[in-house]
């Protein structure tokens, strides 16, 4: 679900889309947004593209972890575990009910089919207490290899995604939940599985990106660049000496007449401090180093600058070039910076 790059202009229509919606179910977006209808609708909207964005790392995890299930199965029971009496009679009643439904729903009556057809539910309910001495307890090990777990332990991870997956599936407010542990209990539980779907998971994730683009309140709702700039940084002036560049995550350089020169970051401090030391032996008095010569020393050219107010999906437009930071500004003050190298744009 792409975000439009223009406005919409919802005069007039929200009754009937709220009607549509139902109100019963807009209802938690109107009370979170302070009952800011528009901004009650923006919610509605991240609260939408928040569950696509997760729709990916949901579906791998699911369909690794149910084809390395059965594989488990096939080796501890018989290569056809779903009709195999040893595994049937070991099921609860709601398990084996669940089972013969997915037989009964498969194309083909071979494990390929009858493993797509069965819910995550059903994979998920086989970690109960009941099923820890029927197979757990000898094969936690061949289903997770690389982490030593109890099924216990590992019952409650699963349990706990699987009632995310399942407000997803059922439209659900997720926008108020800890969506980025959310995403770290998924990419663990794949590295548990295997290493190399987590990392391929993990890159082609977009749910960090989708986080970041939470709507504000002002104005139409749309989130602003105001709203994600990093706010810990330092002001310095380019005849300063470079004991000036303190803790803060960014220095912001500017000349005699204000205008942004550079951004730095302490790794350009500890580079051009080892770049003026002969040896390890000589330490240089910062004292008697100034900004401007750090900034043409390292060839720093690195910064855009942009208005607060504008809206965060476009920012890609200023990072041209070898632009690694934008500083922001509100009514001309400086507001924040933008680190290119931590966003994808």
């Amino acid at each position: 679900m792409a975000e439009s790059q223009v406005p919409y202009d919802y005069a007039g229509n929200e009754a009937s889309l709220i009607e549509n919606l139902s109100k019963e179910r807009f209802a938690p977006y109107l009370k979170s947004a302070g009952f800011n209808t528009q901004y009650a609708f923006s919610l509605y909207l991240y609260n939408a593209r928040l569950s696509k964005s997760f729709l990916y790392p949901l579906h791998i995890l699911e369909v690794t972890l149910r084809n390395r299930m059965s594989e488990v199965f096939s080796v501890y029971f018989d290569e056809k575990w779903f009709d195999h009496s040893s595994f049937r009679s070991g099921l609860s009643d709601e398990s084996m009910d669940a089972l013969d439904r997915g037989i009964r729903r498969a194309k083909k009556p071979n494990k390929e089919d009858i493993i797509s057809t069965l819910t995550f539910d059903f994979w998920s309910n086989l970690f109960r207490p009941e099923y820890d001495r029927f197979v757990w307890q000898k094969n936690m090990k061949n289903l997770l290899p690389n982490v030593s777990m109890t099924r216990k332990e590992f019952e409650k991870t699963v349990k706990g995604i699987n009632d995310f997956r399942n407000r997803i599936a059922h439209y659900e407010p997720i926008h108020k939940m800890n969506l980025s542990q959310m995403h770290i209990d998924i990419l663990h539980t794949l590295q548990w599985l295997s290493t190399e779907t987590s990392l391929w998971v993990k890159h082609h994730s977009t749910v960090n990106e989708c986080l970041r683009m939470k709507p504000s309140p002002k104005g139409n709702g749309s989130v602003l660049i105001s709203d994600r700039c990093d706010k810990d940084f330092t002001v310095v002036t380019l005849d300063e000496n470079i004991s000036k560049i303190n803790n803060s995550k960014f220095t912001i350089c500017v000349d005699s007449k204000g205008d942004i020169k550079a951004v730095l970051k302490k790794e350009h401090l500890a580079n051009y401090i080892m770049s003026q030391s002969e040896d390890d032996e000589i330490i240089i008095d910062l004292k008697s180093h100034d900004v401007s010569t750090l900034i043409e020393k390292m060839l720093v050219s690195n910064v855009n600058i942009c208005d607060a107010g504008d809206p965060y999906i476009c920012i890609g437009k200023y990072f041209k070039s070898r632009v690694s930071f934008l500083v922001v500004l509100d009514k001309g003050e400086i507001t924040g910076v933008v680190e290119k190298a931590h966003r994808r744009y």
